[in-house]
């Protein structure tokens, strides 16, 4: 099952837990993973966020 936690989706290479791009995330609080520095997107979340980006792009 995937998890939505944006209305749109964020960069391909923003957080993993949260979606921040790393020159303007510091430290942030989420409730799934608590407080945390930026984190590396895995590879199946930058495939999925293109994937819903263009999809957006396709519905506008």
């Amino acid at each position: 099952m995937k998890v939505v936690r944006h209305h749109v989706a964020p960069s391909p290479f923003g957080c993993r837990w949260c979606g921040e791009q790393a020159g303007s995330h510091g430290h942030r609080y989420v409730n799934s993973r608590g407080m945390h520095a930026w984190e590396q997107p895995t590879n199946a979340q930058r495939l999925a966020r293109m994937r819903a980006r263009r999809a957006n792009r396709k519905e506008n």
